[in-house]
């Protein structure tokens, strides 16, 4: 089963992120939005990325399905801040032959949690 080597609240990685100016750019166009005046990160924008770079170090099987997203921020982040995101394994169920895994990120600068993020992934028993 995918992640089967962890315990839930295990830490499975941590890596560093920077939502620059450029990347916002780019994501504002691959959604349409038009530009605006912009000092701080849309959490969407941070949950996006750092599921992504989570994904490239723990890719899921085929068949898998990415079901939900939520995300608490709670304090403003500054576009262009450097952020160490470390991931944990929440939870994990089976049902009918499918696992139900909660991965949890916090986003962290100068040792503060600034936010966490939870995604629910629904994948297939191997």
């Amino acid at each position: 089963m995918y992640l089967d080597e962890f315990n839930n609240k295990d830490q499975l990685c941590e890596f560093e992120i920077e939502l620059s100016k450029k990347y916002i750019l780019d994501y504002y166009n691959s959604c349409g939005i038009n530009l605006h005046e912009f000092e701080y990160i849309f959490p969407t924008e941070l949950a996006t990325l750092s599921l992504k770079y989570f994904l490239e170090k723990f890719p899921i099987p085929n068949g898998s399905i990415h079901t939900s997203q939520e995300i608490e921020i709670n304090s403003p982040i500054e576009i262009g801040s450097k952020l160490i995101c470390r991931v944990f394994l929440d939870s994990f169920k089976e049902i009918r032959g499918r696992g139900i895994i909660i991965v949890k990120t916090d986003y962290i600068r100068s040792e503060k949690i600034l936010g966490s993020a939870n995604a629910t992934l629904l994948v297939p028993s191997l």
